[in-house]
Protein backbone atom coordinates (compact mmCIF):
# COMPACT_ATOMS: atom_id res chain seq x y z
CA UNK A 1 0.00 0.00 0.00
CA UNK A 2 1.53 3.33 -1.00
CA UNK A 3 -1.10 5.64 0.46
CA UNK A 4 0.00 7.97 3.22
CA UNK A 5 -1.64 7.45 6.57
CA UNK A 6 -2.72 11.10 6.63
CA UNK A 7 -4.59 10.65 3.32
CA UNK A 8 -6.30 7.58 4.77
CA UNK A 9 -7.25 9.49 7.94
CA UNK A 10 -8.66 12.42 5.93
CA UNK A 11 -10.69 10.14 3.65
CA UNK A 12 -12.03 8.15 6.59
CA UNK A 13 -12.90 11.18 8.71
CA UNK A 14 -14.87 12.73 5.84
CA UNK A 15 -16.98 9.58 5.68
CA UNK A 16 -17.54 9.69 9.44
CA UNK A 17 -18.56 13.33 9.27
CA UNK A 18 -21.49 12.35 7.07
CA UNK A 19 -22.81 9.77 9.52
CA UNK A 20 -21.35 9.60 13.02
CA UNK A 21 -21.60 13.02 14.61
CA UNK A 22 -19.87 14.17 17.79
CA UNK A 23 -21.90 12.48 20.52
CA UNK A 24 -21.02 8.84 21.07
CA UNK A 25 -19.94 7.21 24.28
CA UNK A 26 -17.29 4.68 23.29
CA UNK A 27 -14.03 4.68 21.37
CA UNK A 28 -14.54 2.89 18.04
CA UNK A 29 -11.99 0.86 16.09
CA UNK A 30 -12.23 0.46 12.32
CA UNK A 31 -10.23 -1.44 9.73
CA UNK A 32 -9.59 0.20 6.35
CA UNK A 33 -8.89 -1.44 3.00
CA UNK A 34 -7.40 0.89 0.39
CA UNK A 35 -8.67 0.22 -3.15
CA UNK A 36 -7.18 3.25 -4.90
CA UNK A 37 -4.44 5.26 -3.13
CA UNK A 38 -4.73 8.14 -5.62
CA UNK A 39 -8.49 8.23 -5.13
CA UNK A 40 -7.93 9.02 -1.46
CA UNK A 41 -6.37 12.33 -2.45
CA UNK A 42 -9.19 13.14 -4.89
CA UNK A 43 -11.74 12.06 -2.24
CA UNK A 44 -13.37 9.36 -4.33
CA UNK A 45 -15.96 7.54 -2.27
CA UNK A 46 -14.80 4.11 -3.46
CA UNK A 47 -11.07 4.77 -2.89
CA UNK A 48 -11.22 2.71 0.29
CA UNK A 49 -13.60 0.71 2.41
CA UNK A 50 -13.95 0.85 6.17
CA UNK A 51 -15.24 -1.85 8.48
CA UNK A 52 -16.34 -1.36 12.07
CA UNK A 53 -14.43 -3.79 14.31
CA UNK A 54 -15.38 -3.02 17.91
CA UNK A 55 -15.97 -0.31 20.51
CA UNK A 56 -15.09 0.12 24.17
CA UNK A 57 -15.14 2.68 26.94
CA UNK A 58 -11.39 1.96 27.34
CA UNK A 59 -9.50 2.81 24.16
CA UNK A 60 -6.31 1.17 25.41
CA UNK A 61 -7.98 -2.16 26.15
CA UNK A 62 -9.62 -1.97 22.74
CA UNK A 63 -6.26 -1.57 20.98
CA UNK A 64 -4.46 -4.15 23.13
CA UNK A 65 -7.15 -6.82 22.85
CA UNK A 66 -8.28 -9.16 20.10
CA UNK A 67 -9.89 -6.27 18.18
CA UNK A 68 -6.41 -4.77 17.75
CA UNK A 69 -5.16 -8.07 16.35
CA UNK A 70 -8.06 -8.12 13.87
CA UNK A 71 -7.32 -4.52 12.85
CA UNK A 72 -3.83 -5.55 11.73
CA UNK A 73 -5.34 -7.66 8.94
CA UNK A 74 -6.41 -4.46 7.12
CA UNK A 75 -4.29 -1.96 5.15
CA UNK A 76 -4.79 0.55 7.97
CA UNK A 77 -6.76 0.98 11.17
CA UNK A 78 -8.44 4.01 12.72
CA UNK A 79 -9.56 4.79 16.23
CA UNK A 80 -12.33 7.36 16.69
CA UNK A 81 -13.13 9.17 19.93
CA UNK A 82 -15.31 12.10 20.92
CA UNK A 83 -15.09 14.37 23.91
CA UNK A 84 -14.38 17.86 25.11
CA UNK A 85 -11.41 20.12 24.36
CA UNK A 86 -10.54 23.31 26.22
CA UNK A 87 -7.77 25.90 26.08
CA UNK A 88 -4.63 25.15 28.07
CA UNK A 89 -2.66 27.56 30.18
CA UNK A 90 0.48 29.25 28.85
CA UNK A 91 2.58 26.55 30.51
CA UNK A 92 0.53 23.75 28.89
CA UNK A 93 -1.35 22.86 32.06
CA UNK A 94 -5.08 22.50 32.55
CA UNK A 95 -6.73 24.27 35.47
CA UNK A 96 -9.84 22.07 35.31
CA UNK A 97 -11.37 19.22 33.36
CA UNK A 98 -12.07 20.13 29.75
CA UNK A 99 -15.73 19.11 30.17
CA UNK A 100 -16.18 21.74 32.89
CA UNK A 101 -14.23 24.57 31.28
CA UNK A 102 -16.36 27.59 30.26
CA UNK A 103 -14.67 27.64 26.81
CA UNK A 104 -15.05 23.91 26.15
CA UNK A 105 -15.69 22.65 22.64
CA UNK A 106 -17.03 19.29 21.48
CA UNK A 107 -14.45 17.46 19.39
CA UNK A 108 -14.16 14.25 17.37
CA UNK A 109 -10.66 12.82 16.96
CA UNK A 110 -9.49 10.28 14.41
CA UNK A 111 -6.11 8.60 14.66
CA UNK A 112 -5.10 6.30 11.81
CA UNK A 113 -2.20 3.88 11.69
CA UNK A 114 -0.72 1.95 8.81
CA UNK A 115 2.65 0.80 7.56
CA UNK A 116 3.55 4.44 6.78
CA UNK A 117 3.02 5.45 10.43
CA UNK A 118 0.43 7.28 12.52
CA UNK A 119 -1.57 10.39 11.57
CA UNK A 120 -4.42 12.13 13.31
CA UNK A 121 -6.97 14.88 12.89
CA UNK A 122 -9.67 16.56 14.88
CA UNK A 123 -12.87 18.35 13.95
CA UNK A 124 -14.84 20.66 16.23
CA UNK A 125 -18.63 20.49 16.35
CA UNK A 126 -19.00 24.29 16.55
CA UNK A 127 -16.70 24.87 13.54
CA UNK A 128 -17.04 21.77 11.33
CA UNK A 129 -15.18 23.30 8.39
CA UNK A 130 -12.02 23.62 10.49
CA UNK A 131 -10.14 20.31 10.53
CA UNK A 132 -6.78 20.20 12.28
CA UNK A 133 -4.47 17.63 10.67
CA UNK A 134 -1.30 16.14 12.05
CA UNK A 135 0.82 13.93 9.82
CA UNK A 136 3.40 13.34 12.56
CA UNK A 137 2.56 10.62 15.07
CA UNK A 138 2.55 13.03 17.98
CA UNK A 139 3.32 11.91 21.48
CA UNK A 140 1.32 10.48 24.31
CA UNK A 141 -0.33 7.31 25.44
CA UNK A 142 -2.71 6.95 22.48
CA UNK A 143 0.03 7.38 19.86
CA UNK A 144 2.13 4.83 21.75
CA UNK A 145 -0.79 2.39 22.00
CA UNK A 146 -1.56 2.68 18.27
CA UNK A 147 2.08 2.08 17.39
CA UNK A 148 2.26 -0.92 19.72
CA UNK A 149 -0.91 -2.36 18.22
CA UNK A 150 0.27 -1.97 14.63
CA UNK A 151 4.02 -2.46 14.82
CA UNK A 152 4.32 -4.71 17.89
CA UNK A 153 4.50 -8.47 17.88
CA UNK A 154 1.16 -9.89 16.78
CA UNK A 155 -0.58 -11.81 19.53
CA UNK A 156 -2.49 -14.91 18.52
CA UNK A 157 -6.23 -14.75 18.91
CA UNK A 158 -7.48 -16.87 21.81
CA UNK A 159 -8.65 -20.33 20.88
CA UNK A 160 -12.41 -20.03 21.24
CA UNK A 161 -12.83 -23.80 20.92
CA UNK A 162 -11.11 -24.60 24.21
CA UNK A 163 -12.24 -24.19 27.79
CA UNK A 164 -10.06 -23.97 30.87
CA UNK A 165 -11.63 -25.67 33.87
CA UNK A 166 -9.78 -26.09 37.18
CA UNK A 167 -6.45 -25.42 35.49
CA UNK A 168 -7.00 -28.02 32.73
CA UNK A 169 -7.58 -27.13 29.12
CA UNK A 170 -10.24 -29.13 27.35
CA UNK A 171 -11.01 -28.99 23.65
CA UNK A 172 -14.66 -28.61 22.73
Amino acid sequence: MDASTLNIAIWFERRLDMSLGFHFAFARLYGIVVNDPLGLIDDHAQAARSSFIDESDDVYQLLAGSAGVIARSFDAAAIVTAGWAAPMGADGSMTQRASRHPQRRRVRAVAAVGDAGVASLIRFEDDPECVIRQAAPGSGELADALGAMWFGDPRPLPDQRAVVFRGCRRRL
